[in-house]
């Protein structure tokens, strides 16, 4: 599914009015009819509603939701706080009138409706809200009252994943033919409860040129085995790491590439740390490199003379920040010629060494799987600009360095070279535990070790993991999930794509048939 921003929402509306043929009005009673349909789902015993609406287009549908209320026999008042709406709206309004309702003369109290509607602002307003629209938003927020907004809370920029204040806090959002970046990134999306995307006939084809989508399962690639195959054919990955302190984060990795499917796995270790892994892995194999309590610069030689062998390479992960480590990088990024990914103590070793450059040189595949203060050392951007506008930055950084990103955070974003930007909304706060990322890291590399395709294997390995996170809390409990054990579920998983993909396909031929 794509996600938009105002801008090209409003080129959408502007085709479907202007070329297609399909007046504004009937897109907003669409539009209404969607609030309408959720309430009388979502809501089936509700006796009071409040419809708080603005002068635009969305205060026309909040209007129109309201007559479809009060038609219905429900208990509907309407509040304009800003006065009467204009163009489509003022129709809307007009039709209210027809019908014998007028909208409230005086300020409502809140806390007397069983629901609130807010359709104050629309997708094409820019915060903050000043004056007494402001009061208002902080009123309906202030009555305890659960508040359903139409297409985007009012106070949300449509664009971003920043919040402003004052903002609705709405308890779900009915948004119209696509979602936006408010609803997707955090911490906007936390303002928008549950998202129902409702078709208001505008044509889906209309969004193709937009480079920003949402994973769905049937958009996911599963790896496929032939009946001869062998274990050098499904992929031979190399993961480089590990230090004093931290020999779990190569073990992890590890052991989520082996469940990930890769035919052979091998670490790349400090020899002086190789009895400690080797006590910890049994399918894996070890390769032990210079290096006591961390790797040398000179195990890159003894790699690179083994490396014909291996079909992607992993570093970083529990390697340390030092600057032999800035050094054994660079020189990986100059002489690695398959796919590498660098993560953790890797990006920091790259990001510290200042020489980016390199990745722009770089004729082989390069995957950056930063988090959010490891982008920010790498970019020079603050954690606020990468939190909020995920996707924009991701895609930035990626086209400047001809690198593929993969951006983690409650949200995880993958962009690549190309300006293709993709947005797992899979996965869990209880996630948000050590050792999660090299994980990540683990089923990433195996599936690129796998595919001719990194965006295919990027976009699976991100879902993949998140939702292993999921039936790992579901399994156990949030509080008490661990990265081993979104290992575990990486079996169940797969079955559970390989279902949707099932369900999916199943769908798509009795459309075709019928």
């Amino acid at each position: 599914m794509k996600v938009l921003k105002a801008h090209e929402m409003a080129e959408l509306d502007r085709i479907t009015i202007e070329d297609i043929g399909i007046p504004s009005s009937v897109l907003m009673e669409n539009a209404a009819r969607g609030v309408f349909n959720y309430i009388n789902e979502k809501y089936p015993s509700l006796k009071r509603v409040l419809v708080v609406a603005g002068k635009g287009n969305n205060g026309g549908d909040g209007i129109a939701v309201a007559r479809m209320l009060r038609l219905k026999g429900m208990e509907a008042d309407l509040y304009l706080p800003m006065g009467e709406p204009k163009g489509d709206g003022a129709l809307q309004l007009k039709i209210y009138r027809n019908l014998g309702y007028e909208p409230l003369k005086e300020r409502p109290i809140y806390r007397n409706y069983d629901l609130i509607v807010d359709a104050l602002f629309g997708t094409g307003f820019q915060p903050p809200v000043k004056g007494k629209v402001a009061e208002t938003i902080l009123d309906m927020n202030a009555s305890g009252v659960p508040i359903l907004a139409v297409d985007i809370p009012s106070g949300l920029s449509a664009d971003t994943g920043k919040t402003f204040e004052p903002s609705v806090k709405a308890v779900a959002t009915v948004t119209f033919q696509f979602p936006k970046l408010c609803h997707i990134l955090y911490p906007a999306a936390k303002l928008c409860g549950e998202v129902v995307v409702h078709d208001i006939s505008i044509p889906e084809r209309l969004a193709e040129n937009i480079k920003r989508d949402v994973i769905a399962p049937s958009g996911l690639k599963l790896p496929e085995r032939e009946p001869d195959t062998y274990k050098n054919r499904e992929g031979h990955v190399l993961i480089m790491g590990g230090s004093v302190g931290k020999t779990g984060a190569v073990v992890m990795s590890a052991l989520a590439a082996t469940r990930t499917g890769s035919g052979l796995v091998t670490v790349a270790v400090p020899e002086g740390l190789n009895p400690t892994f080797e006590g910890h892995l049994v399918e894996e194999m070890s390769l032990p490199l210079p290096g006591e309590e961390r790797l040398s610069v000179f195990g890159v030689e003894k790699l690179l003379k083994e490396g014909e062998r291996f079909t992607a390479l992993a570093v970083g992960m529990g390697m340390d920040r030092y600057e032999e480590g800035q050094d054994i990088v660079l020189e990986l990024l100059e002489r690695w010629d398959r796919p590498l990914l660098i993560d953790a103590d890797g990006i920091n070793n790259l990001a510290d060494s200042g020489e980016l450059s390199l990745l722009r040189d770089r004729e082989g595949v390069t995957v950056l799987t930063p988090h959010v203060g490891e982008f920010s050392r790498l970019s020079g951007l603050s954690s606020e600009e990468i939190v909020c506008n995920q996707t924009e930055v991701a895609r930035d950084f990626s086209g400047e360095f001809g690198c593929y990103i993969v951006l983690k955070g409650a949200r995880t974003v993958i962009a690549s070279p190309s300006g293709e930007v993709f947005v797992s909304t899979r996965g869990t706060p209880a996630m948000a535990k050590g050792g999660v990322g090299d994980v990540l890291s683990g089923v990433l590399v195996s599936l690129l070790g796998r595919y001719e395709e990194p965006l295919e294997a990027l976009k699976l390995g991100v879902y993949l993991h998140g939702l292993a996170g999921e039936i790992a809390e579901e399994r156990l409990h949030r509080e008490s999930l661990r990265a081993r054990d979104i290992i575990r579920d990486i079996p169940k998983a797969y079955k559970s794509i390989e279902n949707l993909l099932k369900t999916s396909d199943t769908n798509s031929q009795d459309d075709r048939q019928g």
